[in-house]
């Protein structure tokens, strides 16, 4: 089947760059002590997410961007799919406390998806041991998934993917016997008559694909400059918007707290 991301989930490709990153991240602290052995391992959680990829057309397909982006991606089935490359392991370092977990979560969060993967991943973190209010023995999930995989419902759907309702594994959605469907990228006709149709109904967008193209057409490049702090005044002066450290540019490193 073909499958083409909505004009909404397209923006949060188009919207993305170095410093500002369109994935989302759920973090969540697990106590595994009313596990069947009392205990969790590793390879336990990468078998379980792997018994429920069925669940979710998220887990195992990957975006089929077009050149230049002359119309909205695609969604392909992932030939390639590696549960390894989706679901990582690490440790905090005794006697890491609450600053050392949040200081890797926040680094977790700044690091870019690998845009050629199904977007999600995941990140077991053990050594809780010494992180205020946390019980002994639990760890935690980082899972993130970019937002043009998703919107609200797909996203509990996701998350109901791979939960249970009880201690005896029972899954909180029911999981599909069929697989899901294939999805294929689209042959050269069927990409020339989706952007035609989807560009006639929008003459905002056959104009911006138009200025996209334009450089390539005339042998040129669009640049991108940092304006100067002359500049950054000037605009400032015209616009009457103050500059404040909330409408600044941002670096691609953020901060993550809790309480």
């Amino acid at each position: 089947m073909i499958e083409q991301l909505a004009p909404q989930d397209a923006q949060f490709l188009y919207l993305q760059s170095a410093n500002n990153l369109s994935h989302v991240m759920m973090v969540s602290i697990h106590d595994p002590s009313t596990a069947p052995s009392g205990k969790v391992e590793y390879t336990q959680i990468v078998e379980h997410v792997r018994s429920r990829l069925n669940s979710s057309p998220i887990f195992q397909r990957r975006l089929h961007r077009l050149p230049m982006d002359i119309d909205h991606a695609y969604w392909v089935t992932d030939e390639h799919f590696d549960m390894d490359a989706h679901i990582t392991h690490s440790r905090l370092a005794a006697p890491a406390k609450r600053e050392q977990f949040t200081d890797l979560v926040a680094r977790h969060y700044s690091r870019p998806m690998d845009m050629n993967r199904p977007l999600w991943d995941m990140h077991v973190l053990e050594g809780m041991d010494h992180v205020d209010e946390v019980k002994k023995g639990s760890f935690a999930l980082l899972t993130r998934i970019h937002h043009a995989a998703i919107d609200g419902i797909s996203t509990i759907r996701f998350f109901n993917a791979i939960s249970d309702l009880d201690t005896k594994g029972t899954p909180a959605l029911e999981i599909p016997k069929e697989p899901q469907p294939r999805y294929r990228a689209p042959t050269t006709q069927e990409i020339v008559d989706r952007a035609i149709q989807r560009n006639v109904q929008s003459p905002i967008k056959i104009t911006k694909t138009l200025l996209d193209f334009l450089p390539a057409l005339m042998g040129g490049s669009k640049t991108s400059e940092i304006p100067s702090k002359a500049e950054d005044e000037d605009k400032q002066g015209k616009s009457g918007i103050p500059t404040t450290r909330f409408n600044a540019p941002v670096s691609p490193h953020k901060i993550f707290e809790a309480v």
